[in-house]
């Protein structure tokens, strides 16, 4: 399964080379992220109630920039788990411009929940029935 957005990057997401800002592209990758759980049925809120969890946090992330998108520029963002491990799941995102790939990135998730008292957070295992929703069938 893979979310697709195709959307016009706008005057605010430039710096003043005119070219997209760099963290525009996690932001987008969130929003990309966030996406791919509506498409699957779900939402970070319902994952909340469902696990008890405080959401998907990030334990990693990164991105390769191979090109520029400026102001008017179309751009896709396509979104897909990549990888599932015991304790964390991956995103991955590629951005295209005119077909070509101009960035690639990843989000390394895990879900966490409260601490015990300590006021810190703990990593749980991902759920099988969460890793069922982007598994082929």
């Amino acid at each position: 399964m893979e979310q697709r957005w195709t959307f016009i990057v706008e005057w605010g997401d430039c710096d003043a080379a005119g070219i997209v800002f760099y963290p525009n592209y996690y932001r987008w990758f969130d929003a990309g992220f966030q996406k791919l759980l509506r498409l699957a049925g779900t939402s970070q809120r319902e994952l909340a109630g469902r696990y008890g969890v405080v959401g998907t946090g990030l334990v990693d992330t990164g991105a390769r920039f191979k090109g520029p998108a400026a102001c008017g520029d179309e751009i896709e963002l396509t979104t897909r788990i990549a990888r599932f491990e015991a304790a964390t799941f991956t995103a991955s995102h590629t951005v295209t411009k005119a077909g070509r790939v101009i960035v690639e990135g990843f989000e390394k998730r895990a879900f966490l929940a409260p601490g015990d008292g300590d006021g810190r957070l703990r990593v749980l295992p991902v759920p099988a029935d969460f890793r069922a929703l982007f598994m082929p069938v």
